[in-house]
């Protein structure tokens, strides 16, 4: 897959030493942290970490996830990232996932961000299937999945406890 995806309004490509200090600022944020996979102790060496293993990688080997950086076009600020999981190399599916920083959410950056990665994962990769789970209390994330026509599939959702909370998380699918 090639990079960068463009949008009208964002740039979307692997995340980049220069990004460290705004991506760390969010995902430190409690309300950001509470429904991703990381905790508020996200450190700036966990970032370079992160974005130093990833140097190189379009797509993701599988069981592997690779962190996407969504730019404003015009700014070059870090409004989020997308999260790219292969799931499986039998067959080319895919998991995605969404991370707008607090200050930039409810303005569409997700839903345009995703819609693109999801276009070039059909029509460059290949993708049989794109796959998103959430967090049943994530109103947003759920609301942005269906705007890019994903299909809730209750029968593949779950209870988990996370984070110390039991929590029903949601299972969606775009074919």
């Amino acid at each position: 897959m090639s990079f960068p995806i463009l949008t009208n309004r964002l740039r979307i490509q692997p995340l980049d030493i220069a990004d460290v200090g705004t991506f760390v600022r969010y995902r430190r944020n409690p309300v950001i942290a509470r429904f991703q996979g990381w905790e508020t102790t996200f450190s700036e060496a966990d970032a370079v970490r992160l974005i130093e293993s990833q140097v190189g990688v379009t797509i993701p080997a599988q069981g592997d996830w690779a962190q996407l950086g969504i730019h404003h076009r015009d700014t070059e600020e870090l409004l989020g990232d997308l999260g790219l999981h292969s799931v499986s190399d039998d067959e080319p599916i895919f998991e995605i996932g969404f991370t707008i920083a607090p200050e930039h959410q409810g303005k569409g950056y997700a839903t345009e961000a995703a819609s693109a990665l999801i276009h070039k994962l059909f029509t460059e990769v290949g993708a049989a299937k794109i796959v998103a789970t959430t967090d049943r209390r994530n109103g947003p994330s759920i609301s942005a999945l269906l705007a890019l026509g994903f299909s809730r599939d209750p029968s593949r959702s779950w209870t988990e406890n996370f984070k110390g909370e039991e929590v029903e998380m949601e299972y969606f699918e775009k074919i």
